[in-house]
């Protein structure tokens, strides 16, 4: 029996941060988006046997460790569980760039547990399933579902936050600059923090998003890499109508006006 999934690329319109939990973990508020037009794909094959997983992976190139988001996905349901799984042979072709703040290991964990939930019989909104993606990452659960979500907290709290785009083109540069999420998490300061929740502006037109919607990241990640603010005025330069830095980089994104 084999199961196929595609496994998307996010952007993040808006990353406020409203301040940080005592043990060090930032309070953050982002709306996530689906890209649908980059993905990955698994597939995955049930073996004979129990509590194997045998791991096959293509195309782009992955760090050495990469493949631990299905491991430990993998991993967790079982222990959550209190069962054996069955065998399985995972297939995943990679098309989305590593350490670009496009969510690809995590859409991987998130599609992966979505086949387990079938193969399983597991329903999709399960808080099962919920709590094995938090505890991999924190946009893994954002990709259990098919909806746009507002990610708050450490951004595993997630509520459906419906946004029209169709009037829209997504434009996503990806410069081959990659970015480290703890290594910009380390650089940011109090001072950074935007402390405002980002609701209220996401429930306005689109055209003052860039007046009042930002990505608190951008500041480091800038720093660290110039390329990427100048990269974010161009794509204000060619017309888009709100222009960010995507999670901690370094791909960017513009959005434009059909014609």
């Amino acid at each position: 029996m084999k199961y196929y999934a595609i496994s998307p690329a996010k952007i993040n319109i808006g990353l406020h941060i409203l301040g940080r939990w005592p043990e060090g973990y930032h309070v953050l508020e982002t709306l996530l988006v689906r890209y649908p037009y980059l993905y990955d794909e698994i597939e995955v094959q049930v073996l004979p046997g129990y509590d194997r997983l045998e791991l096959n992976m293509t195309g782009a190139e992955i760090p050495e460790g990469e493949e631990n988001y299905l491991e430990t996905t993998y991993r967790l349901l079982r222990q959550h569980l209190r069962r054996s799984l069955p065998a399985l042979r995972v297939r995943l072709h990679k098309r989305i760039p590593i350490s670009a703040g496009l969510g690809g290991g995590s859409s991987n964990s998130g599609s992966f547990l979505r086949i387990l939930g079938q193969l399983l019989d597991l329903p999709q909104n399960s808080a099962l399933l919920h709590q094995v993606a938090a505890e991999v990452g924190s946009d893994v659960p954002f990709f259990l579902y098919e909806e746009s979500m507002l990610a708050r907290g450490t951004g595993t709290d997630m509520t459906p936050f419906p946004i029209d785009l169709e009037s829209y083109e997504i434009v996503l540069l990806t410069p081959p600059v990659p970015c480290t999420t703890k290594h910009i998490y380390r650089g940011l300061r109090p001072f950074h923090w935007s402390r405002l929740p980002i609701e209220p502006i996401l429930r306005q037109d689109i055209s003052v998003w860039r007046n009042y919607l930002r990505n608190d990241l951008e500041q480091v990640s800038f720093q660290l890499y110039p390329t990427l603010f100048i990269l974010k005025k161009a794509l204000y330069d060619a017309g888009a109508v709100y222009a960010s830095m995507n999670g901690s980089g370094s791909s960017l994104y513009g959005i434009f006006r059909r014609p």
